[in-house]
C-alpha cells in the first residue's frame, strides 16, 4: 500500500467517523500512550495495527473536536514541547489534499497530526508506531 493509498484510507476513515457517534469520548479507549485532546466531540480506537511507510506498524486513536484547528494546534504544541512541527501541507503523507490544513508534530517515529478539510470538524490523529 503505498503512502497516499494509506493516506486516503485514513482520512476516508475520519470523514466516515465525523458523521458517526462514537459513544462518549471519556468512554473511548485511547491505547497510543499520547495525549488526547479534553474537548473531544468523538473517538475511535483502531482495532489493529496498521503498516505506515517506512515499514512501521502504527497503533491509531481517531478523534475530532468542534474547537478550531489553531486551538487544537495551540494545546498540542505546549502540550508537546518537545515534538517537531511540520506543516501538512509539506508533508508527503498529507499534502495530496489542497484542500486540507494543518500540521503534524513528531515524537521520534509516533506522531500527532492535526487538520481540517474544508468546513468539516477538526481532525485530531494520534499515532503511536514501532519499528
Amino acid at each position: 500500500m503505498g503512502i497516499g493509498r494509506g493516506l486516503l484510507s485514513g482520512i476516508s476513515l475520519a470523514a466516515a467517523f465525523c458523521g458517526t457517534a462514537a459513544g462518549a469520548p471519556a468512554s473511548i479507549p485511547n491505547f497510543t500512550g499520547l495525549p488526547a485532546y479534553p474537548n473531544l466531540s468523538k473517538a475511535a480506537m483502531a482495532e489493529v495495527y496498521r503498516t505506515e511507510a517506512p515499514g512501521r506498524w502504527c497503533s491509531r486513536f481517531t478523534a475530532t473536536t468542534t474547537d478550531s484547528l489553531r486551538a487544537v494546534e495551540d494545546w498540542y504544541r505546549k502540550t508537546l514541547v518537545r515534538a517537531s512541527e511540520t506543516d501538512l501541507a509539506r508533508d508527503e503523507q498529507f499534502n495530496v489534499y489542497p484542500s486540507l490544513s494543518g500540521i503534524k508534530l513528531a515524537l521520534g517515529i509516533d506522531y500527532v497530526a492535526l487538520y481540517r478539510l474544508a468546513d468539516q470538524a477538526t481532525i485530531i490523529e494520534l499515532h503511536r508506531c514501532s519499528r
